[in-house]
């Protein structure tokens, strides 16, 4: 339980983009509404609390992110959608180890793989337009007031595309569940490559 607050660092700090932490007073989640409650009762956790309380705490707002993901994509807002899976990506961390604690561990490594997933998708990502226009962003206006094209200097390639603005974040989620996975070794049932 000792990294609970290390982990917990890890995804604020890598989710946070800017905005405020779930312990500062008035924190909101603009783009998941929903998720911010639950952020916020993460945010109280203490390394003292049971193990049970801290997955019970974590594992909510896994859930409610991983709704907000889904209404996101449902409605084409593919930014709001990483944002909503990356977040969730790190929260799960935090369930994750907590479910270590509880000696669950063929359920922290299903969380951990399910959200390895998510996060290295948005790692992956770029977008098959040529402008930037997201629900989460507003458009970046050039001098002459329109759409700026996607290009090398804007953080996509020459093609016109671009990967998530939550790619940075996306890799450390990816780096940080790496850890946790190969610290709970092979799966039970696995048998070893020869």
């Amino acid at each position: 339980m000792r990294t609970v607050t290390a982990v917990l660092a890890l995804a604020f700090i890598s989710c946070s983009f800017g905005r405020a932490s779930a312990a500062e007073a008035g924190f909101a989640d603009s783009i998941c509404p929903e998720a911010t409650q639950y952020v916020m009762a993460v945010g109280k956790l203490r390394q003292t609390d049971l193990p049970q309380q801290v997955y019970d705490a974590a594992q909510a707002a896994v859930n409610a992110y991983a709704r907000c993901s889904k209404d996101k994509l449902s409605n084409g807002f593919r930014e709001a959608q990483h944002y909503a899976d990356v977040r969730a990506a790190g929260l799960a961390v935090v369930a994750s180890r907590a479910l270590i604690a509880l000696d669950r561990r063929d359920d922290a490594r299903r969380e951990l793989v399910e959200y390895r997933l998510l996060a290295q998708q948005v790692v992956d990502w770029d977008s098959e337009t040529e402008t930037v226009h997201n629900a989460s962003a507003p458009r970046d206006m050039g001098d002459s007031g329109s759409a700026s094209r996607v290009g090398p200097d804007r953080g996509g390639s020459a093609n016109g595309r671009q990967a998530s603005r939550y790619r940075a974040s996306a890799k450390e989620i990816v780096a940080a569940i790496d850890v946790e996975l190969a610290k709970l070794g092979p799966a039970a049932g696995a048998t070893p490559a020869h």
